[in-house]
């Protein structure tokens, strides 16, 4: 017993649960200080994600591979207006009057409007990005587009001209999971029969020249 009357070993346990008490307590602090931290840390990520992330009509779509209708008449709206307003204003620059009915046309005039709005963005757009544009994409678009519709006019697409031609597809396409199955097992393709060859050859004289 202590001088005061007190059994040591029951001054000493109360000391210690104090002890720990007060280490708890700090510990929770603690934790609460990391939890607003990692919350902070989430909201910083989040608004930095939103604000690199592509945003409306600025995201990334092929034109080609496009099944929503409004989608499609706001995106083709924006490239014709952006070709008369940027596009057209260089001298090398050439629009075949039948431009709509070329889908391959339309996608490669729409990833340069892109291009060329990303170039000017207001937060991501830098010189070296409208160098680019001027310098590389641009001319290389005038010019495929000049080799491949220079000569093209609406007309062209009437029903028995030139380019009424039959969409295109892809040849002996439901033979794509036994060749798959025979080059993935052997390593080899298999012998064509002669019905394939037929088709194939169907295929080409429908096809050949579109």
């Amino acid at each position: 017993m202590t001088a005061d009357g007190h059994d040591p070993a029951l001054v000493a346990f109360g000391r210690e649960v104090q002890r720990l008490t007060r280490g708890q307590a700090v510990v929770g602090a603690r934790v609460d200080e990391l939890a607003e931290l990692l919350a902070q840390l989430a909201t910083d990520v989040a608004t930095l994600a939103a604000r690199s992330a592509p945003e409306g009509d600025e995201a990334v779509r092929s034109w080609l591979l496009t099944t929503d209708p409004d989608l499609a008449d706001t995106d083709l709206g924006d490239l014709a207006d952006w070709l008369a307003r940027v596009y057209l204003r260089y001298p090398d620059a050439m629009l075949p009057s039948c431009w709509l009915w070329h889908p391959a046309l339309i996608e490669e005039l729409r990833w340069l409007r892109c291009a060329h709005r990303e170039a000017y963005h207001d937060q991501r757009g830098t010189w070296a990005k409208v160098a680019d544009w001027h310098d590389r994409h641009r001319p290389g678009v005038a010019r495929r587009l000049a080799t491949a519709y220079g000569s093209c006019e609406l007309r062209e697409h009437a029903q028995g001209a030139t380019q009424d031609r039959p969409a295109p597809t892809v040849a002996l396409a439901d033979l794509a999971p036994i060749i798959a199955r025979a080059w993935s097992t052997t390593g080899e393709h298999l012998i064509p029969t002669d019905q394939q060859i037929s088709e194939a050859e169907q295929h080409d004289n429908t096809h050949r020249g579109a």
